[in-house]
């Protein structure tokens, strides 16, 4: 009936609903099911639900440049409203306790209760046991199938052997996650802790027919330890320190970034990340950050959370005392935009067929998603794809050619020979190191422009010469990456010219020659099409509703 793409958050929660409606629901995950993506790490995750039901709508989410409709729709509709009590019954647990033994919330606030250390494998080993649900993970979903301009389901490569697929579905969900892994450069990884294979895959697909994608110019950051180089940007190994620790923070030269007497702390602790990001960007412009664009840490004396603690003794072993050493750190950006417009029922404007946990319009400046959402968008994704279901009949036939179209592009990818050939990992650091200097949280119009600059000569220079090695069809990881790396351009580019585009501040970075907010120009979704092989944006301006008004 259903095929999800993802077996995270907000996969989990979609076929969670799908079973509890009697579907059919196969799942596909690029990587190891229970070891993929930011539900993978299963650890120190943050579960996080709005408590309230009369406070369902009121949250921070709700800007003008969002899909109004489509957030209460979810919400008002909503039958996991008390998170806590579902996780409960997949068989989650509490670790994190106070010395009396009851539960230690990270968060409780009137409009969002969190609990630390939500253990999703413990969701995923529950869900498989329902006949009704299959998984095929290590599977690369490269393109949608498209006939007669709807989507009927996906295809890629089956990763340990070559194989290539076709899953035929009556509605397909998107659950991919946040595409950060064009963001910089450190040595071993990109200047993020997500998952390296959130690579854009399935939004460039949608893209790359037709569909509209929108918010790719806003990404989530955190303050991401970044020495020793080895250890940065990676789960196991970080000190990480975003607005709920501001405490942690210094300067260059050891003294305490945000103060009292100088910032509104209360809008930090209760997790604006907007505002946090924003006035972290004007102190490193202002002199106050590190060579490298980044502050110091201090947990000898502060509230670092439990996971994280238990890294110090990591950093012990490589000689560093942390408790006693101040440790440089940097923004990282865990989750981006750059994801299909959706409709007030979650499905592709462009496709329908194609419902999208994560659709443009659903968190926008926000960069991305959260466990709060991706719960709720999860189920409501479902139900509208039941809908959609029982609403369309099976197609008397389906055009195949896209299929048979990508199977000679992933092919020829692999086989392609060039007098200099440029291997998939070096153009790979070349995008990363082009967005690193320009998708920080603070963004100036020159460096933009020469990202845009570097990322066209790459699209022209090396994209056409990408080669890979070997041509086995046998776990050819640098044929992935090949693969990927025509998605990451495109996220890229996206992203550039998105951030060009909009001549203001919103959200979670500073535009360095445009610093305040201009709704009367800008409260709008920007949207970037494919036409006629050449990217283009329009203003999407989304209707406030009565009940939010």
């Amino acid at each position: 009936d259903i095929l999800i793409i993802g077996t995270g958050f907000g996969g989990m929660s979609a076929a969670y609903e799908a079973v509890a409606k009697g579907r059919q629901v196969t799942m596909i995950d690029k990587g190891a099911f229970r070891h993929a993506g930011a539900a993978g790490f299963n650890w120190d995750v943050i579960a996080t639900w709005c408590p309230d039901e009369e406070l369902y709508g009121q949250e921070t989410y709700v800007k003008k440049i969002l899909n109004q409709q489509a957030l209460y729709n979810a919400d008002v509709t909503n039958p996991n409203a008390d998170l806590g009590t579902v996780l409960i019954n997949r068989g989650q647990v509490s670790p994190v306790r106070n010395e009396d033994g009851s539960i230690k919330w990270y968060a409780d606030f009137p409009f969002m209760r969190g609990l630390e250390a939500y253990f999703p494998r413990h969701d995923q080993d529950q869900l498989v046991k329902s006949a009704a649900v299959t998984v095929i993970d290590r599977t690369m979903i490269t393109d949608l199938l498209i006939s007669d301009g709807k989507c009927y389901g996906a295809m890629g490569i089956y990763l340990p052997t070559g194989d290539f697929r076709v899953y035929r579905a009556n509605a397909t969900i998107l659950a991919t996650g946040g595409t950060t892994w064009m963001y910089g450069w450190s040595t071993i990884s990109a200047q993020t802790f997500n998952s390296p294979d959130n690579t854009g895959d399935v939004d460039i697909a949608a893209y790359r027919h037709g569909a509209g994608i929108g918010d790719s110019e806003y990404g989530a950051y955190d303050i991401c330890t970044i020495y020793p180089e080895g250890l940065a940007y990676g789960w196991g190994t970080i000190l990480n320190a975003d607005a709920n620790e501001h405490e942690m923070i210094m300067d260059c030269n050891g003294e305490r970034l945000f103060t009292e007497e100088e910032y509104d702390l209360s809008r930090f602790e209760a997790g604006d990340r907007a505002y946090f990001n924003q006035e972290l960007a004007k102190k490193i412009v202002e002199g106050y950050g590190t060579d490298n664009g980044g502050v110091l840490v201090d947990v000898s004396d502060a509230p670092l959370r439990d996971a994280m603690r238990r890294n110090i003794e990591v950093f012990k072993k490589f000689g560093i005392d942390v408790t006693t050493t101040l440790v440089e750190a940097a923004p990282e950006m865990y989750e981006h935009g750059g994801t299909p417009v959706i409709d007030d029922n979650l499905m592709s404007e462009d496709l329908p067929g194609l419902f999208c946990v994560r659709g443009a319009g659903t968190a926008g400046m926000n960069g991305g998603s959260c466990v709060t959402l991706l719960q709720r968008f999860g189920s409501y994704a479902t139900r509208c794809a039941i809908d959609y279901i029982n609403a369309n009949e099976a197609p008397a036939a389906i055009d195949w050619s896209s299929a048979e179209a990508e199977y000679e592009r992933i092919h020829e990818i692999r086989t392609r020979k060039a007098s200099q050939g440029i291997r998939p990992h070096v153009v790979r650091h070349n995008i990363q190191r082009a967005c690193g200097e320009c998708l920080g949280v603070y963004r100036t119009k020159e460096a933009m422009e020469a990202a845009l600059a570097e990322l066209r000569r790459i699209r022209t220079e090396e994209i056409p010469n990408m080669i890979v090695t070997n041509p086995t069809l046998t776990y050819n990881t640098e044929w992935k990456e090949a693969i990927e790396n025509y998605n990451l351009l495109e996220v890229a580019e996206l992203s550039v010219q998105a951030s060009l585009l909009r001549e203001e501040t919103r959200g979670a970075y500073l535009r360095a020659d445009f610093p305040e907010r201009d709704d009367e120009n800008w409260a709008c979704t920007l949207v970037g099409r494919l036409k006629d092989g050449k990217m283009t944006f329009e203003k999407k301006e989304w209707p406030t509703i009565a009940e939010w008004a």
